[in-house]
């Protein structure tokens, strides 16, 4: 299928053969992008260089705790393993959420480069003495940002689950399991939170990779409009090149 397709005029040519000047500049969109992508991706390899040393220290309370006996571990509240599920509840929420921003930046840079291609295009064509003829926007080119933006709310969501669930898993797994839960009676508020946190365990799991689904799926996007954009500027290069 063809695309649609806007002459744009341009002033000074000898500026644009020069080097000056270019043909066109970024639209909007990709001039935010490429101002973005560098922070989204500093953030998310903090976020998840922060997780990974939460990790390691969670995991001494974890070798502490399995470091008792059964007998021990189960007779009496051990808030240090309360503390440890806790954690285990909401860290990969927060693994998750590093990883999307990250995603959303490379994100971000395909559209910085197709802004560049935009003007390279352009100028090349201007520089040829030819008329600057650029693709108007493809659907695909509309799609995957929003894509990105559902994407990264997916797992915002999705973080701010886990660190509830955190605080589910740290009331329930803090209290004796001898004493408390393996003699908690049916009905009572402690099983109830303990069925909450496996349930919810259950589905969130997968709704994070929902999120991640969604992401990549923009990111597939970004790179066909970029090929598309590519196959158009070749075909236009021939034309001017046939006259």
């Amino acid at each position: 299928m063809a695309l649609a397709t806007v002459t744009i005029p341009v002033r000074d040519v000898e500026a644009v053969k020069e080097g000056r000047a270019n043909a066109v500049e970024m639209i909007p969109m990709q001039k935010m992008a490429s101002k973005m992508w560098p922070v989204l991706t500093t953030m998310g390899v903090m976020i998840v260089a922060a997780a990974f040393v939460v990790g390691i220290i969670n995991s001494f309370n974890v070798a502490d705790f399995f470091g008792e006996t059964k007998a021990v571990r189960e007779a009496t509240a051990n808030s240090n393993i309360g503390s440890a599920m806790a954690v285990k509840a909401w860290l990969p929420g927060m693994k998750f959420f590093g990883l999307g921003l990250m995603l959303g930046g490379i994100t971000m840079l395909l559209a910085t480069i197709l802004g560049n291609l935009r003007m390279a295009g352009a100028n090349v064509q201007a520089a040829l003495g030819g008329e600057v003829i650029l693709p108007r926007p493809p659907t695909i080119a509309k799609i995957f940002p929003m894509l990105m933006i559902t994407g990264m709310m997916i797992l915002l969501a999705a973080m701010i689950v886990s660190a509830w669930l955190g605080t589910v898993a740290g009331d329930v797994w803090g209290r004796s399991i001898a004493t408390e839960i393996n003699v908690a009676e049916e009905g009572s508020a402690l099983l109830a939170r303990l069925g909450t946190l496996n349930a919810v365990s259950a589905w969130l799991a997968p709704f994070k990779f929902v999120g991640m689904a969604v992401l990549f799926s923009g990111i597939a996007l970004a790179l066909a409009t970029i090929v598309t954009v590519l196959r158009f500027q070749a075909r236009r290069l021939v034309e001017i090149a046939s006259k």
